[in-house]
C-alpha cells in the first residue's frame, strides 16, 4: 500500500497561491527604487503612479491576478483532497492526482506571471482547464 501524501498537497498549495503575490511585492519595489507602501497594499492607483515601467506595472498586475485565482481555488482543492480521504480513496490514486494538480499550478503560475501575448494566453488558459478535470 502506498503511502498518502494528498493531505501534504495542501500547504504546498497554499504555498504556491501565496508565491505570486510575494513576487508582485518585489516587482513593485525593484519598479520603484525598493519602496513598497504596505500602509495599504491594495492601492493600486498609488502604484500606478509611482511605477512608471509599464511592463512592470503589467508584470505586477499579472502576478497579483495568479495569486487571486490561487486564491479562489483553494477552497475546490483542500475540500477535494479532504473529500477523497474521507472517502478512502485509493493512495496512489489521490497522491496521483494531487501530485498532477500541484504541478500545473506551479505551471499555470509561471504562464500567468511571463504571458504577454494572446496566444500565450491561450497556452495559460488550456493549462487552466487541464487543472480543472
Amino acid at each position: 500500500m502506498a503511502p498518502n501524501y494528498s493531505l501534504h498537497t495542501i500547504p504546498v498549495y497554499w504555498f504556491l497561491a501565496l508565491a505570486p503575490h510575494a513576487y508582485a511585492i518585489g516587482v513593485a519595489k525593484r519598479a520603484n527604487n525598493g519602496v513598497w507602501d504596505n500602509t495599504n497594499p491594495r492601492n493600486t492607483s498609488y502604484l500606478t503612479q509611482n511605477i512608471v515601467d509599464k511592463e512592470a506595472l503589467a508584470r505586477y498586475e499579472r502576478a497579483e491576478a495568479a495569486h487571486a485565482n490561487g486564491m479562489e481555488n483553494a477552497p475546490f482543492f483542500v475540500g477535494a483532497v479532504l473529500a477523497g480521504n474521507l472517502a478512502g480513496l485509493d493512495a496512489a490514486t489521490l497522491n496521483a492526482y494531487t501530485g498532477v494538480y500541484i504541478g500545473l499550478r506551479v505551471l499555470y503560475n509561471v504562464l500567468y506571471v511571463r504571458t504577454t501575448t494572446l496566444r500565450s494566453s491561450r497556452a495559460r488558459s488550456l493549462v487552466w482547464g487541464a487543472s480543472t478535470d
